[in-house]
C-alpha cells in the first residue's frame, strides 16, 4: 500500500511525500498510524490521531462510512492523509 502525505502533513514526515507499507504490515488505518509513529516518530502519531488534524482517504474515498479508523486497508490501497483547512 501506498502512503501519500499532503500540505503540512509532511511536516512531521522530515518533507516526505509518500510511504510503501508492506502488505500485511496494517489491517486497518488504526495499525498504519501506528507504523507511521514507529517509523516518523510519536509526533506524527500524535499529529494523525489528534481530533480535527487531518482527515484520511482509502482509494480517494472519505472513511467516515467506513469504519472510521478501524477502516480496513489492503496492499493496494492508496492512503491519502491530508490536513484540515481552517480560515476565517
Amino acid at each position: 500500500m501506498t502512503v501519500y502525505f499532503h500540505s503540512n502533513v509532511k511536516d512531521h514526515t522530515g518533507g516526505e511525500g509518500s510511504f510503501e507499507i508492506a502488505a500485511d504490515q496494517a489491517q486497518n488505518l488504526q495499525e498504519l498510524i501506528d507504523i507511521l509513529g514507529d517509523h516518523y516518530g510519536p509526533g506524527l502519531r500524535d499529529f494523525l490521531s489528534g481530533e480535527g488534524n487531518c482527515f484520511f482517504l482509502v482509494n480517494g474515498s472519505g472513511i467516515a462510512a467506513t469504519g472510521g479508523l478501524r477502516t480496513p486497508v489492503g496492499s493496494r490501497d492508496k492512503v491519502e492523509i491530508l490536513p484540515f483547512v481552517q480560515g476565517g
